[in-house]
Parts: structure tokens; sequence; C-alpha cells
């Protein structure tokens, strides 16, 4: 949103596999995400349509992101968690999912013009 730096996800996948004594492979990934904050539009300033566009998208996934993690949590069975309707959720499925840790860092500010976005972050984590 700004000219020194693009509003994105940056995602750092780091595989790891070994091979015990009975020749078995292990596998770990450790995924380390950097979510890009969700945005307001703002209808004071023009805006050009790609940045537009960049705000919908980061927007998009990150709800995405936050009814996948619901729709896991929530302990109702015949809730689905619909992983395919984002990059960001299908990149992250594998380690939603099944047999792993998942740790979620919230960035807040303590200034009281952020007061909304700080409540929107805690309500995410």
């Amino acid at each position: 949103m700004n000219a020194k730096s693009s509003r994105s996800h940056t995602i750092f996948q780091l595989l790891v596999e070994i091979q015990d004594k009975n020749g078995t492979f292990l596998k770990g990934r450790l995924n380390l995400c950097d979510l890009a904050g969700s945005e307001k539009i703002n209808k004071k300033e023009v805006m050009a349509d790609v940045q537009l566009k960049e705000l919908k998208n980061i927007n998009l996934s990150l709800t995405t992101l936050g009814k996948v993690i619901f729709a896991l949590s929530s302990g109702d069975k015949k809730a689905v968690a619909a992983f395919r309707e984002s990059k960001l959720t299908r990149l992250l499925q594998e380690s939603l999912t099944g047999n792993t840790f998942t740790f979620i860092f919230g960035n807040l500010s303590p200034s009281s013009k952020n007061l909304e976005e700080t409540i929107n972050t805690l309500k995410f984590v």
C-alpha cells in the first residue's frame, strides 16, 4: 500500500527429512508465516485499481483462514474447512490438520487510533 514495501503474505517452509536406523524416513515441516494485516478501504484517499485488488485479496485470504481455523476448532463434525477457497489456506492445510502444533501470534498496536484493528486481530487470534 506504499511505495517502499509490498503488502503480501510471506511463507517460509522448512522441510526436514531424516532416515532412522530401520530405514524409515521421518519428515517434519516448519512453516513461518508473516501474514499481511487486514486493511480498510480509505474512501478519502484515491487508490489505484492495483492497490484495491491487492487489499481485497489480502482481506479475503485472511477471512478464509479465519473460517478454516474456526471450522477446525469448532468440534462440529459437519463443519467444513474450505481450504480450497484461498491459496494461503491450501499452502497451510497440512500444518492446520493432522499431527501438528500451530502457534499464532498477533501484532497489536497500543495506539487508540488503531483500536478497531487491534480488536479484530484479537478476535482472529
